[in-house]
């Protein structure tokens, strides 16, 4: 994973499924990661039997140039990559997979950027996973977003994730130790400098 945003949401969701294959949906709490928010998105499978937005966040949206709730998902894709994207989500919910994408995207006018896809599975009322929460988040963030909106997306890549694997070695991660900050005594003076107005003037050199 590239992006923070992508490490935070994977590293709240671990925290909520607990030993379970993935958390409830009621187990995601808005305010937890109220940071995430604006790049954040849930989808559910439709009565189409299509992953479709429940809700996007602000700047997946602004992204896009328009409300994305109940669009479906795969349709952020140009049409060459929409059946293979569907069947990607499909098996992150399905099969309980968690996926990390890379993904382009075109705008209208003919500028590129990179962003980076998560796709975590979460299991609805009746227990079974049939949906899924996700962030997707600009790598670098250029000007122009909210100007010109992306014509579609296009996959780079895709890993799907362990997510026993990913636990350990996040739990693992060592530590940076930082030494304490050390406080100046006001009061004492600075290596024999002594102050003047604006300026210290250093005690020593010649003496003659």
């Amino acid at each position: 994973m590239r992006h923070t945003n992508s490490l935070s949401l994977f590293t709240y969701w671990n925290a909520k499924r607990g030993k379970r294959p993935a958390p409830a949906r009621s187990d995601i709490e808005p305010s937890d990661i109220r940071t995430l928010l604006p790049h954040v998105f849930i989808c559910e499978i439709a009565a189409s039997d299509r992953l479709t937005f429940r809700l996007a966040g602000t700047a997946i949206c602004l992204l896009k140039g328009k409300e994305l709730k109940a669009s479906h998902f795969s349709e952020l894709w140009f049409r060459d990559g929409q059946r293979n994207m569907e069947r990607t989500a499909r098996a992150v919910v399905d099969d309980a997979k968690p996926a990390v994408l890379s993904v382009d995207a075109l705008s209208c006018g003919g500028r590129m950027l990179a962003a980076e896809l998560l796709l975590l599975p979460v299991s609805g009322p009746s227990g079974g996973n049939d949906r899924l929460i996700g962030s997707l988040s600009v790598i670098e963030s250029p000007y122009w977003i909210g100007h010109d909106p992306v014509a579609g997306f296009s996959t780079t890549g895709i890993r799907f994730l362990d997510p026993e694997r990913e636990s350990v070695f996040l739990s693992n991660r060592p530590e940076v130790p930082l030494p304490p900050a050390v406080r100046q005594n006001p009061s004492e003076p600075l290596f024999g400098r002594r102050k003047g107005a604006h300026l210290f003037v250093v005690e020593g050199g010649r003496s003659d």
